[in-house]
């Protein structure tokens, strides 16, 4: 379906980018993102996807800025994968936090099948605090999950031999 901001021609442009994205050609995908938005300058969902290759391609501050005016040109009308780009960046950020909140706010607009929920289990299950009746940010917790992890990235290293 074409947006109000969308042609058919810089569509095709955009469908050959996530393609490229697919195969993590980011620098050609990068390219055809950039015709797209010629014939389309407004368009949040190729400004948003545009950050996510400036991002992997290590430029997430760049990726950053993108992303958060891609957010402003969409107003209230904001379509899913404009989260799930912006997650993407804050991955590449290093801030799982803030990234993890934009693929449930993307999750909860589009069904599960969507790229949120695939980005929400490449995340993966965070664990339990190692003592449950103490904060997860608690020193303690802190230390003995790391401790935890040390541990069992030891022991898959010790099964491997």
């Amino acid at each position: 379906m074409l947006e109000a901001r969308d042609t058919f021609e810089s569509r095709e442009f955009y469908v050959k980018a996530e393609a490229n994205i697919k195969r993590n050609n980011y620098g050609e995908a990068l390219k055809l993102l950039e015709q797209a938005l010629k014939i389309s300058p407004e368009n949040p969902v190729y400004l948003s996807t545009m950050g996510v290759c400036e991002a992997m391609m290590g430029d997430p501050d760049k990726g950053y800025k993108m992303c958060r005016m891609a957010m402003q040109y969409a107003g209230t009308q904001r379509d899913p994968m404009l989260y799930v780009n912006y997650g993407r960046v804050l991955l590449a950020r290093g801030e799982r936090m803030n990234a993890r909140d934009q693929f449930m706010k993307a999750y909860k607009i589009d069904n599960p099948n969507a790229p949120a929920a695939l980005e929400l289990s490449r995340m993966g299950v965070r664990k339990k605090p190692v003592l449950g009746f103490l904060g997860r940010n608690h020193p303690l917790n802190v230390y003995l999950g790391k401790l935890r992890h040390q541990l069992r990235q030891a022991r898959a290293g010790e099964l491997k031999k």
